[in-house]
């Protein structure tokens, strides 16, 4: 899987899956508690604990972690000035023993608090560390077991209109099987509609398979940039290739990330909606930005999670791990990320309302768009009422 930006609303899904695996915003790791929503057409968003969350500390270890994790933020976090804050903050806590008792659910909990006490940020988190053998249920780095199916739904949703509901861009050959199959099958319609409303993140590899179907000539998408310093002693947390190019740009490293064509469909020339939401977080927002800043597509519903800076999963000892930033995603044209803010709609509406909309703006009747409309049931909530990154 070529890495990049994943999730990370609730910022989990990735990292519980291998924590060497490093994605661009839709991060996963350890599930944290799901967020409450309003949204009574959805399936409930609930997991288990991690294993080993129920487990008491042992003696030291909440302080030993919590001084790994500020020199690993002093030297890896994509702002040296917000990595200071951490640091001096997590070893001010631990000298007063703010770390010595509970579980290590309790402590992977309490730091996290504790650093978006500091400065909020939509992928930082501590999380536990899955046991062996039990990360992905896939062997090329795919979600962990109970997570929702990567694909939710994929058809044509009424003649001459496609419909595709993602879950994340985990890059496992069997769902860029798929959206390859969706694409193909539908080469000829007039309309994509891409709901991504409860979208956790991911990587590039389904991307670059969307962007070569819709744009007919190479296009420069969105940059991401890393501290050459972090570049120079652990190498890119993206893999590069065709579509990603990285160059030196002073004191970072840059990969400019751009839609490659394929052999020409109608495809490019198709109107294309995207269903977005504030838990629409990570490459899902990469995904956002790539199409709304070239003009692409329409974005309906509210404005994404606001988790920007990529990165990956780092150990801290063998029961905890980091989901650690090191880079930021943004604009071409304008230099701006994401990050706390999220991506605007174009079309601002209810979440639970944006494939009626979207149907309606393909020419179907508000009748008919509410009937298709019920038969997609997410399988997760399309609204989150509290957002980590704000």
């Amino acid at each position: 899987m070529r890495s990049v930006p994943t999730f990370s609303l609730a910022v989990t899904l990735a990292l519980t899956a291998s924590l060497s695996a490093p994605l661009l915003g839709a991060q996963t790791a350890a599930l944290p508690a799901p967020a409450s929503s309003a949204a009574p057409a959805s399936a409930p968003d609930a997991r288990p604990a991690p294993p080993g969350a129920n487990e008491p500390l042992d003696p030291g270890e909440g302080r030993a972690v919590a001084l790994k994790l500020a020199d690993d933020l002093v030297s890896s976090f994509v702002y040296h000035d917000q990595a200071d804050a951490y640091a001096a903050m997590l070893r001010k806590n631990a000298a007063a023993g703010r770390y010595d008792k509970g579980t290590r659910g309790d402590l992977a909990k309490l730091m996290t608090d504790d650093l978006m006490a500091v400065h909020k940020d939509g992928h930082l988190h501590v999380m536990l560390a899955p046991p062996p053998g039990q990360a992905g249920r896939h062997g090329d780095g795919g979600p962990p077991a109970g997570f929702p199916p990567l694909i939710q739904s994929a058809k044509t949703i009424a003649p001459g209109i496609g419909y595709i509901r993602l879950t994340a861009f985990m890059g496992t050959g069997e769902e860029v099987a798929g959206v390859r199959k969706w694409l193909a099958e539908n080469r000829n319609d007039k309309v994509l509609i891409f709901d991504l409303r409860n979208h956790h993140g991911g990587g590039v590899d389904e991307q670059d398979v969307i962007f070569s179907y819709i744009f007919g000539k190479k296009t420069p998408l969105v940059k991401m940039a890393v501290s050459k310093d972090v570049y120079d002693k652990r190498g890119s947390p993206i893999d590069p290739g065709p579509t990603l190019v990285f160059q030196e740009e002073g004191d970072k490293m840059v990969a400019t990330h751009s839609a490659i064509p394929a052999a020409a469909t109608p495809l490019r020339h198709a109107k294309v909606y995207l269903l977005v939401s504030n838990k629409t977080a990570s490459a899902a927002e990469h995904f956002a930005l790539a199409l709304k800043s070239t003009g692409r597509a329409t974005l309906i519903g509210e404005a994404t999670a606001g988790a920007n800076h990529f990165g990956g999963g780092q150990p801290l000892n063998e029961h905890f791990a980091v989901w650690m930033p090191v880079g930021r995603t943004y604009d071409i044209r304008t230099g701006q990320d994401w990050e706390g803010t999220g991506i605007a709609p174009d079309i601002a509406v209810d979440p639970k309302q944006a494939l009626i909309v979207a149907l309606e703006k393909a020419g179907l009747s508000h009748h008919e768009a509410a009937r298709l409309d019920a038969r997609e049931v997410p399988a997760e909530p399309v609204h989150a009422d509290n957002v980590p990154s704000r």
